[in-house]
């Protein structure tokens, strides 16, 4: 590899390690949906908590590990990922909603109201913007 490859290398490198000291929290119910949010969040330079799929679950871990933000779906099973959403606000961490759930849905909810939603299908390349965005 010439010096010229190499720097460039490392300047990558350099680059995935600025991102990689992100930690994202997913939660979500659906197995498939939860393994394609978590191999995008890596390839994009993350570090994945979970993915976990239930509110329980997600609590438990927000016992141990602080995330830096947290990617939720907003229905889990029979439950609403409600006090996941309220216990990141008090901690400080940001989230963003990859859900289904229409606006007039999510309006009902205070907490939910006003949070960025990605949707369902997700796309993404825009979900990697806004934790990007989220994270800076």
């Amino acid at each position: 590899m010439s010096g010229h490859a190499r720097e460039r290398e490392r300047e990558r490198e350099r680059e995935r390690e600025d991102v990689r000291g992100n930690l994202v929290l997913i939660v979500e119910d659906e197995f498939f949906i939860a393994m394609e949010l978590r191999e995008a969040l890596i390839e994009g330079g993350f570090r994945v908590l979970g993915p976990v799929g239930s509110v329980e679950d997600a609590l438990d871990l927000l016992q141990d590990e602080r995330p830096d933000a947290a990617v939720l779906d907003v229905n889990l099973d029979d439950e609403k990922v409600t006090p996941v959403a309220i216990l990141l606000k008090s901690l400080g961490v940001p989230f963003v909603l990859a859900s289904a759930c229409e606006k007039s849905e999510l309006a009902q909810n205070a907490i939910l109201a006003n949070a960025v939603n990605v949707g369902k299908p997700t796309d993404m390349k825009g979900l990697l913007g806004v934790i990007q965005a989220l994270t800076m």
